[in-house]
């Protein structure tokens, strides 16, 4: 009882074996495999380039470097991308805000974002504690 196959699977298994296929697959794989170094690269050029105190840029290497081996790219980026900031210590759910410090308030100057639901709409709302942070 052997099935014929179909074009369309043999296309698919042909696409799979072609030379090409398997150039693009490997550099995908050796851009995911350099992600890390790459980011630890744009990290050490933004320490170099901030002008934040020596205390507070290690700390931002620290943190950045924890958020690096957590792979999270996301709140990487923001703290040592290439316009990262390193002072930066998660950011809101809603609106994006970078958050700073360890009560991980958005800066004066960022308020207010006027993003419907998000708790620093306001200024007036800085006492309350927010819910929807994402730190990691």
């Amino acid at each position: 009882m052997n099935k014929k196959k179909t074009t369309t699977e043999t296309t698919k298994k042909t696409k799979r074996e072609t030379p090409e296929y398997k150039l693009k697959k490997e550099i995908r794989n050796l851009k995911k495999e350099a992600q890390p170094f790459l980011a630890y690269k744009r990290l050490i050029l933004t320490a170099a380039k901030s002008e934040y105190d020596p205390k507070d840029i290690v700390e931002g290497l620290k943190f950045a470097a924890t958020q690096i081996k957590k792979k999270n790219w996301v709140l990487g980026d923001r703290v040592g991308g290439t316009s990262g900031d390193l002072i930066v210590r998660g950011m809101c759910s809603k609106c994006e805000i970078n958050l700073v410090g360890k009560e991980m308030r958005p800066r004066e100057f960022t308020l207010p974002c006027l993003i419907k639901d998000c708790p620093f709409n306001s200024k007036n709302q800085l006492t309350e504690k927010p819910t929807n942070i994402e730190t990691n």
